[in-house]
């Protein structure tokens, strides 16, 4: 009987019970059965003593992605060796098919010995008197490379026995990516993706065929091979196994052609990005090490897409600044709370000498920015409305007191005009009302770690900026207003949940912030090109005492910016103003994130619309000469009707707070009180930028008629705007009612040639 009959009968019968086996079996189908149960007893034993973690959980860089999986950073493995591994689905159609047809043809049909391969090796070996040709197979190296032995023939044996054990343990798909995710190619560099990025800066998925044959060349000696040191015979080697491949039908002769002529990379690339600090903070907020998958990666939430877009704009903020300037950007998207852009310095990676300096991390002091939480608490409160009158007067004079930026005065503002132009005395008065106490715990919810001392060590600057915040911070706390006054943690895992909101600003108070802030008179010209797009952005700017900081904070339903530019250093440069510097970019990256009518906030159920006296802001009484359509918090805002405007004497009269009467009195007389010129402001400097600035008054009744220079401009309702041509030089810009209250103001038009003058005084604040 042929030895393979027995060994089969005995396979056959192995599982039935011992005590009948004998019975029913030969001599000879014992003795296969007793070698057959001793083979696989051995294997068995083998495959239970196979080191699977070595195997399978090598070393490997951690490795930093955006949202869709594209590694943005990658670090050395503990080992000091580049390895990112990826799956085999990952490593494109040509690297697994040459490594498999150049390395072991016949992967797919052996059980981890390629016994024809052993028999050739033999023969050659003997007939050359020296070792001159191999037998390993993919699986057995994947052995060699996870175990270390000494190169002895039993050693060898024992590779061959446990590459067996390792292919019934793992599928060939598992085997083959473990092989290609741990092949050296040479200095610290294992893995086909570590090594497609290294000579031709993209991932395996991406390498064509000439890239693949060259890959596979340098397994076979990446020193003697290296196609920067030694590119003839690197060519030679490609074009030879290209040339296999096209034998063996895994290319076409077109394929194969266009490969050859494929150039050889000239140098080794570096695999670290120019993501460092994006990828950076991903690592450290989303707790990379706690959140790897299966491979050792990593995958943030950030946006590659949106990186190159906020990198660009920046760039073409600090090119028209000063050189000490660079700029910091964060991006979040409102409804997840993930981060999806994040700019830590618009000039990293350059030879600028604070390249290196994360200012989006960075606590810089946030002039105005932190304004719209003072007046949302106030809101919140009942303190105060949109339309409440604030008195912008001069206060504590003796002391220096609280001024505005362009130390200017307006008289009485709403509330709604005070924090569009940024105005810090009706900012302070806001504080009030809201209480600092409360104000610093709400900033304190809000994230802003290093508000750590008390209220009053903080005093007016928790609403003028005199205390330091971090974009990150700023860019949660707005984001808070676009959720609807519920805060959470920024999110940096994009396989991660978004955390509860905690609700810290009542919705309506949110609201009522985001609708003031949307408004369109500043005198911004990217921001008049949004609105007649029709699209609706929200933003507030920042101006840091002595001119060290320049931010803008910009909210759409969808998306939470801040733009920050200002020096590292903390240097002053005059050019360093939130409206003029950091606007423009936020608002042009708003408007390409903002499709074209898309839809704004919708007013909470909380927020009704009332009659008010334009004028007080309050509910309007039977005296008030006008009314407005305004914004308030049911069971909230204050309900009590105007009482500016009494009767006395059968004669409807204006009675101002004592304050404001005193200011009338100072500007000479309060036969103009009744109308307010609010913008443009007395004495301010304007460039001619956007061509149009607009006018708009307070107070006043019937139409109001508006003059430059002595020629009527036009006529409209109390309380509207109207856009005024600008032309260089002084004018003289003034508006009366038709019961003769008049108010005027005078300014000073330059060209923007004209725009570095030391002397000039700046642009106004908003």
């Amino acid at each position: 009987m042929p030895l393979s009959k027995p060994f089969k009968k005995a396979a056959q019968q192995i599982s039935v019970p011992t005590k009948h086996l004998c019975k029913r079996m030969t001599k000879a189908e014992k003795t296969a059965a007793v070698i057959l149960l001793a083979a696989l007893l051995i294997r068995g034993l083998l495959a239970a003593s196979l080191p699977m973690e070595r195997i399978k959980d090598r070393p490997a860089s951690l490795v930093v992605t955006d949202k869709e999986g594209a590694p943005l950073r990658g670090t050395l493995a503990s080992d000091g060796e580049w390895r990112l591994p990826v799956p085999l689905a990952e490593m494109g159609k040509w690297m697994p098919a040459a490594a498999v047809e150049i390395e072991d043809r016949r992967f797919y049909s052996h059980m981890g010995v390629d016994l024809p391969a052993i028999f050739r090796a033999l023969r050659q070996n003997i007939e050359n008197g020296r070792v001159v040709s191999g037998a390993s197979t993919i699986t057995s190296q994947v052995i060699r490379l996870s175990v270390e032995r000494k190169r002895t023939p039993v050693n060898k044996i024992l590779e061959f026995i446990q590459a067996t054990a390792l292919e019934s343990r793992l599928t060939k798909e598992e085997i083959l990516e473990i092989y290609l995710n741990s092949v050296p190619f040479g200095g610290n560099t294992r893995g086909v993706e570590a090594a497609a990025r290294t000579w031709f800066g993209k991932p395996a998925k991406e390498l064509s065929l000439a890239e693949a044959a060259l890959l596979t060349g340098l397994l076979r000696g990446p020193a003697y091979y290296r196609p920067d040191r030694h590119p003839l015979r690197a060519r030679e080697l490609r074009d030879r196994l290209i040339d296999t491949l096209r034998e063996r039908g895994l290319a076409t002769d077109e394929e194969a052609r266009r490969a050859k002529s494929e150039p050889l990379p000239q140098a080794r690339q570096a695999i670290a990005s120019a993501h460092i600090q994006a990828a950076a903070k991903a690592a450290q907020y989303g707790e990379a090490r706690k959140n790897l998958d299966s491979y050792g990666r990593f995958r943030s939430t950030l946006d590659t897409g949106k990186q190159k877009m906020l990198l660009a704009e920046l760039q073409r903020l600090t090119a028209r600044m000063e050189p000490g300037i660079t700029a910091a950007a964060v991006l979040v998207e409102n409804k997840s709370g993930k981060v999806r852009g994040y700019i830590g310095n618009a000039k990293e990676g350059t030879n600028f000498a604070q390249a290196w300096v994360d200012c989006a991390a960075s606590p810089r002091s946030p002039g105005s920015a932190l304004k719209p939480f003072v007046y949302a608490l106030a809101f919140e409160s009942g303190a105060a409305a949109p339309d409440t009158m604030i008195a912008d007067v001069p206060s504590n004079a003796a002391n220096g007191g609280t001024r505005n930026f362009d130390r200017l005065f307006r008289g009485p503002v709403s509330a709604r005009t005070a924090l569009c132009d940024s105005l810090n005395v009706p900012a302070v008065k806001m504080l009030q009302m809201a209480g600092m106490e409360n104000t610093l715990a709400l900033l304190q919810r809000l994230g802003f770690k290093s508000l750590t001392k008390e209220a009053k060590w903080y005093g007016e600057s928790l609403a003028l900026g005199g205390c330091e915040v971090s974009l990150l911070e700023l860019a949660r706390a707005y984001r808070t207003l676009a959720n609807g006054g519920a805060d959470s943690p920024l999110l940096w895992n994009e396989r991660g949940r978004p955390a509860s909101g905690s609700q810290v600003i009542s919705e309506a108070a949110a609201a009522l912030t985001l609708d003031i802030l949307k408004d369109t008179r500043r005198n911004l010209p990217t921001f008049g090109e949004a609105d007649a797009d029709g699209k609706i952005i929200a933003f507030k700017t920042g101006t840091s005492y002595g001119l060290r900081d320049a931010w803008t904070a910009a909210v759409t339903p969808e998306w939470t910016l801040i733009v920050w530019a200002g020096d590292p250093s903390g240097k002053p440069h005059r050019s360093l103003v939130g409206l003029s510097a950091a606007a423009p970019a936020a608002v042009s990256i708003m408007l390409k994130l903002t499709p074209k009518g898309a839809k704004w906030f919708d007013l909470p159920p909380s927020v009704s619309k009332a009659q008010l006296c334009p004028l007080s802001g309050a509910p309007r009484n039977q005296w008030c000469p006008q009314s407005k359509t305004g914004l308030r918090i049911g069971g909230i805002s204050n309900s009590e009707p105007c009482a500016l405007h009494v009767m006395k004497n059968g004669e409807i009269k204006t009675e101002w707070p004592e304050e404001l009467a005193r200011f009338f009195a100072n500007r000479g007389g309060a036969q103009r009180a009744g109308l307010v010129i609010t913008s443009p402001k007395n004495g301010a400097a304007y460039f001619i930028a956007a061509e149009k600035l607009l006018l708009t008054s307070e107070g006043g009744r019937g139409p109001v008629y508006w003059f430059a220079d002595g020629e009527l401009i036009g006529t409209v309702d109390g309380g509207s705007s109207v856009s005024w041509t600008m032309k260089p030089g002084k004018h003289k810009i003034s508006a009366a009612d038709e019961y003769g209250a008049s108010d005027e103001k005078e300014i000073t038009v330059r060209s923007l040639k004209n725009s570095e003058t030391d002397d000039l005084p700046l642009l106004e604040e908003n």
